[in-house]
C-alpha cells in the first residue's frame, strides 16, 4: 500500500476521477486526430515513403546485378601523334538490357603526360583520376570525347576501368594504347657533298646508274658485270675492227640518289660534362631532328631508313629499319622513335660495321651524334670509299652541323 501525503501533487493524480478522465481526454484527442484531413495526408505521405523505399531497394538490387552487364569501349582518335598535338580519347557505354541504368561512375586514371582539357594535374602524382557519369536508359548508346594533349614522347597505354560502386568497383577491360612521336623539328642542314655534275644541275645526292635509262652503246672496260653487255651489238663488231674489246657495254645515264641513312648514336663520350636531365634533354633533340627528316624525306619520294644504339623494352640493344618509302614505314620509325629509351646500348661502330660489311652503296647518310669517338671516324671513312656521302650533325648545346 502506497500512501501520498494530502500535500503531494501526486496525490491529485492517483484520484481515480482524475485518472479517467485524463485518459478520456486523451482518446478523444486522438479519435479527433485520426479523424482529421491531416491524418490522412500523412499516412498518405508515410504510405508513399515506404514504397519510394521498398523500390529503392529492389531498384538497388538489380542495378547492382546490371552494372557488370555494361559495355565499355575507348579509343583514341588517333594511332600515334607527333608531341605537343591535341588527341581525343573515345569513350563509348552501352546499356544492353531493359533495365534504366542512372547515376553510372566509370573512374579512369591518365598518365599526367596526356593532359586533360581543363584539368590541373597533382605534381605529385603520377596519374589524373577522371570520373565520367552516364544515364543509361533501355538499350541506350552514349559516346563521350575527352581531348587531350601529348606532352611528352612515349608509348601509352590505357588498360582497365572501374564502375564506382559503394561496396566494390567493378572492372572493366578497355585497352587503348597511344603512340607520342618526338615532336618534329625541322633541321637546316647545309648542301651535301655533290656527287657528279649533270651539265647544268647539280645534284645534293649522291649520283648513281639508272637501269632503266639507255644513254648509248660503248666498249667494255675493266670493273664492268656481265649483266652490262649488250651481246647483240658484240655480236654486230667484226672480228678484224678498230674497236679495244670485242664486246660491247649498255652505257646508263646518271640519277640522284633517292636512298637515305639516318643513324644515331646515343653514346656519351667520357668526360662529358653533362648532366642526365641535359642528356635526355639532346636526345630528344635529336630524335625530334631525325623524326623531321624520315618524314620528309619519305613524303618527298626517298627511300628513307633509321638505325641507332638505343635500349628496347624487348631486351634489344640496337634498332634499325633498312631503306624504305612506304607509309607503313614511316609509321613503323615513328612508333620505334616514341618506344626509345634515352640510353645507350650496343657500340654505334658495329651499327655502321654492319653497313659496310653488307655493301651499302649510292646512299645519303646522316649520322647524329654527341661525337665521332674511338673507330666511328674510320667506319664514316669506309662507306664513302663505297660511293655514299656522309654529313654529322653534333648535339651540342646550340646545334652545329660538321661534314
Amino acid at each position: 500500500m502506497i500512501y501520498f501525503h494530502p500535500l503531494c501533487p501526486l496525490a491529485a493524480f492517483w484520484d481515480g476521477s482524475v485518472v479517467g478522465t485524463g485518459l478520456e481526454l486523451t482518446l478523444n484527442a486522438i479519435l479527433d486526430f485520426i479523424e482529421s484531413p491531416a491524418f490522412a495526408v500523412i499516412v498518405t505521405v508515410l504510405a508513399v515513403l515506404l514504397v519510394l523505399w521498398i523500390l529503392l531497394r529492389v531498384y538497388g538490387a538489380m542495378r547492382a546485378s546490371r552494372l557488370g552487364r555494361i559495355v565499355y569501349e575507348r579509343h583514341f582518335s588517333e594511332v600515334g601523334v607527333y608531341e605537343g598535338e591535341e588527341v581525343e580519347l573515345i569513350e563509348t557505354v552501352r546499356n544492353t538490357g531493359f533495365f534504366p541504368l542512372l547515376f553510372v561512375d566509370i573512374e579512369s586514371y591518365f598518365y599526367n603526360e596526356l593532359e586533360l582539357e581543363e584539368y590541373e594535374p597533382d605534381p605529385s602524382s603520377t596519374m589524373q583520376y577522371c570520373i565520367s557519369r552516364f544515364h543509361l536508359w533501355p538499350y541506350m548508346q552514349i559516346k563521350r570525347h575527352h581531348r587531350l594533349t601529348a606532352r611528352a614522347r612515349g608509348h601509352y597505354k590505357l588498360q582497365i576501368a572501374s564502375i564506382y560502386t559503394k561496396k566494390q568497383p567493378i572492372p572493366l577491360e578497355a585497352p587503348a594504347e597511344l603512340y607520342v612521336y618526338p615532336k618534329a623539328i625541322p633541321l637546316n642542314l647545309p648542301a651535301l657533298a655533290i656527287g657528279r655534275v649533270q651539265g647544268d644541275y647539280i645534284s645534293r645526292h649522291p649520283l648513281f646508274t639508272d637501269p632503266f635509262s639507255l644513254a648509248g652503246i660503248r666498249d667494255y672496260r675493266f670493273g664492268d658485270s656481265l649483266s652490262q653487255i649488250n651481246f647483240k651489238a658484240s655480236a654486230r663488231v667484226p672480228a678484224t675492227g678498230f674497236s679495244s674489246s670485242p664486246f660491247k657495254v649498255n652505257a646508263r645515264d646518271y640519277c640522284a640518289s633517292r636512298r637515305l641513312m639516318i643513324y644515331m648514336d646515343l653514346h656519351l663520350p667520357m668526360g662529358s660534362r653533362i648532366d642526365g636531365n641535359e642528356y635526355r634533354r639532346r636526345v630528344e633533340r635529336g630524335l625530334s631532328f631525325c623524326a623531321a627528316l624520315v618524314r620528309d624525306a619519305i613524303y618527298d619520294g626517298l627511300c628513307v631508313g633509321f638505325a641507332a644504339n638505343c635500349k628496347r623494352t624487348d631486351g634489344e640493344m640496337s634498332t634499325r629499319f633498312s631503306p624504305d618509302g612506304s607509309e607503313s614505314h614511316l609509321v613503323a620509325i615513328l612508333r620505334e622513335m616514341a618506344c626509345m629509351d634515352p640510353a645507350d646500348g650496343a657500340s654505334f661502330a658495329s651499327i655502321l660495321e654492319r653497313d659496310i660489311r653488307e655493301g651499302m652503296r649510292d646512299t645519303e647518310v646522316l649520322i647524329v651524334a654527341f661525337d665521332t669517338h674511338g673507330d666511328v671516324p674510320e667506319r664514316i671513312a669506309s662507306l664513302e670509299q663505297l660511293g655514299n656521302s656522309v654529313q654529322t650533325v653534333i648535339l651540342r648545346e646550340e646545334v652545329e652541323s660538321d661534314g
